[in-house]
């Protein structure tokens, strides 16, 4: 009496344990519908394809700058080994000896004192180099020596306002422009991948349940097969070899089993993963699958492929190539056009170790690629080549889209119908496992039989179960390409 209380306070704690553990176990429900929209958050490819969009956003930003002036700023300062300007005096007896370089070279006063000052000119210095000689000599003195421009430093800014420059500005917006188009389909073909991803994963896990069911059911049936097995053998009614065919199936049962858990694991892993959310803190679980007709959603209708083709994602994408391919030939043929530009400059300087000068201008610019055009022409070429093969591989694609269409209404079709066949192939199992079943009650039909037609129904059973579900991805699979 004292066993049997301990037994049962063992029992009842441990049932208490296991029920807090269950308890504290957060349980989810997971559906389609849910399962896409959290797969649509946390996938990568989602992410990476938003990012994609973004960063084709702003390109389409950096080219609108390009209508716009552009300002730069430019400072510098310089130091010269050999001073630009460099005159000496030297006294000889009743003479005066002048020697005189231009940047580090030495030059002939008499001959080049025009040259100098052209060239004192071109950098913009208010220098008389005659005047200045003269005051040199008027003041020289033995050993005297004049330097200049040996160093200094200058700062200005400088504003462009391109006024045309070949098209090359309007056709790069237009192209950024498609660009972020074609990142939207790109996003939204990302989408639907994702989603039918989800949805396979998905229903694979509910076929792996639903085979545990049938499984459990048959093992039901073994167990008790099992005892009234070893029941006649006891009694001396059957053989010893009936009561070993049954848990030889039943250990083949319990492997399959195994395998069912290991494979239903992996895949809600697998799922979890699709999905990006935790697997080890959340017990989860899913729809069951109805196998009876008025569950089972009819079959979608046929649509116009030629209309369906027109409106998927991948035809506009297909589009935008061939427009991105003849705004690429515009572009090149930019580049053979004159470019305008007009602009303005203000800067400051102190070369002359005198005072800072300011000093601004404005301009315009023409500047015309005359040796670019025989190279262009070839690139012109290349770039017909190009746009012919975007509309071949458009013209191609959509074709094909057009047979992948067909092909996914009638594998639509196809599985819808077999599901029927599957149906009665349940049925005709069952009638002819009751049959056997009632015959080896009687006595008439050997184990052996009674196994197989047991088999026969599992079988039967779980290839009903992989229609249906094939028919739903199938279904699924056809919705996003209408």
């Amino acid at each position: 009496m004292k066993r049997l209380t301990i037994i049962l306070i063992l029992s009842f704690t441990v049932h208490a344990y296991a029920q807090s553990q269950l308890s504290s176990t957060t349980v989810s429900h997971l559906n389609p519908d849910s399962c896409v929209a959290l797969a649509l958050r946390n996938q990568a490819a989602v992410k990476n394809a938003v990012l994609d969009l973004s960063a084709a956003r702003e390109t389409r930003r950096a080219a609108l700058t390009k209508y716009f002036p552009s300002l730069s700023v430019m400072a510098g300062y310089f130091h010269a080994h050999h001073p630009l300007i460099d005159v000496t005096a030297s006294e000889n007896k009743d003479n005066i000896n002048v020697s005189a370089a231009f940047d580090g070279r030495p030059i002939s006063l008499d001959e080049n004192e025009q040259r100098l000052q052209q060239a004192l000119d071109n950098l913009g210095l208010d220098v008389d180099v005659a005047e200045l000689v003269n005051w040199f000599i008027d003041r020289i003195s033995v050993d005297a020596q004049l330097q200049m421009l040996d160093h200094g430093y200058f700062a200005n800014t400088t504003l462009m306002q391109p006024v045309f420059a070949g098209g090359r500005i309007i056709n790069g917006n237009k192209l950024a422009k498609l660009g972020v188009q074609a990142a939207e389909l790109q996003l939204l073909m990302t989408r639907d991948e994702v989603e039918m991803n989800v949805y396979t994963l998905y229903w694979n896990i509910v076929s792996l349940h639903e085979k545990q069911k049938t499984l459990r059911q048959v093992q039901l049936m073994l167990d008790t097969l099992e005892r009234d097995a070893a029941a006649a053998v006891v009694a001396g009614v059957t053989s010893r070899n009936d009561l070993l065919k049954v848990q030889i199936k039943q250990s083949e049962l319990e492997v399959a089993g195994m395998q069912l858990a290991d494979g239903l694991e992996l895949a809600t892993r697998a799922l979890c993963q699709y999905m990006g959310v935790g697997y080890d803190s959340v017990r989860y679980t899913f729809d069951t699958l109805s196998l009876h007709d008025s569950d089972i959603p009819a079959p979608l209708p046929y649509v116009d492929l030629a209309a369906a083709v027109a409106h998927r994602n991948e035809s506009r994408l297909l589009k935008i190539g061939c427009d991105a391919a003849r705004l690429q030939k515009r572009m090149t043929i930019g580049e053979t056009l004159p470019q305008v530009a007009v602009g303005a400059t203000y800067g400051y300087n102190n070369l002359t170790h005198d005072q800072m000068q300011a000093n601004g201008l404005v301009f315009a610019t023409l500047n015309i690629p005359v040796t670019a055009w025989w190279e262009t022409a070839h690139n012109l070429r290349k770039e017909e080549f190009m746009r012919q093969k975007a509309e071949n591989t458009r013209r191609d694609l959509q074709e094909k889209l057009v047979l992948q269409t067909f092909q996914s209404w009638s594998a639509m079709n196809e599985s819808y119908s077999l599901i029927s066949v599957r149906r009665r192939a349940v049925n005709q199992a069952s009638e002819n496992f009751t049959e056997v079943k009632n015959y080896f009650d009687a006595g008439m039909n050997s184990m052996k039989d009674y196994l197989e037609a047991q088999t026969l129904l599992q079988q039967a059973r779980n290839e009903l179960v992989n229609q249906v579900i094939d028919y739903l991805l199938q279904r699924r699979q056809y919705s996003l390409l209408m």
